[in-house]
């Protein structure tokens, strides 16, 4: 669906009365192109639009990667948003620099949920034993633990492969 054509407010309207996911995410990838570096920092910052987060972080990763970086590990250090968004946020923090990021997720003070933390489990399996901070894994262990009986048994391979990478 090309929106070029269409003007902020029409995106908008599209964002607010459209069911369609896939129309919603263009309206939002459209909005962030439109957008200056401060209004994606103001998306950001409010996630008045959740969904919109993602979008605005990666159009300000390609604009200003520094400043990216360091609200998106600001969303996932401080348990900003919920867990799909933390998700969002780990993959684009962890492409950018990852031995920053898992260092930084030391600072993290609460435990994850599952969409994030299958997601880190699933970007370990190319991580370096040798640097691995044991405070994060620490925090992957207790997050694993806290979990509902359901989902341990979702993540169990994973976190076993895990367990076993790293000396758990």
């Amino acid at each position: 669906m090309d929106l070029k054509n269409y003007t902020n407010a029409e995106l908008y309207d599209i964002i607010e009365k459209m069911e369609d996911h896939g129309k919603i995410g263009d309206a939002f990838e459209e909005l962030m192109k439109r957008s200056s570096d401060d209004e994606l920092v103001k998306f950001i910052d409010d996630m008045v639009y959740i969904e919109a987060v993602p979008y605005a972080l990666g159009e300000l990763m390609e604009r200003s990667s520094a400043k990216a970086y360091d609200m998106g590990m600001d969303i996932l250090i401080n348990n900003k948003g919920d867990q799909f968004l933390q998700a969002c946020v780990w993959s684009t923090c962890y492409d950018f620099d990852d031995i920053k990021t898992v260092t930084l997720m030391t600072q993290r003070k609460t435990t994850m949920e599952w969409s994030l933390l299958e997601t880190i489990l699933l970007s370990m399996y190319n991580y370096r034993t040798d640097i691995f901070p044991d405070d994060f894994k620490k925090l992957i262990i207790d997050s694993y633990n806290i979990m509902s009986e359901e989902k341990k048994s979702e993540l169990s391979e994973m976190f076993a492969d895990f367990s076993k990478k790293y000396q758990t």
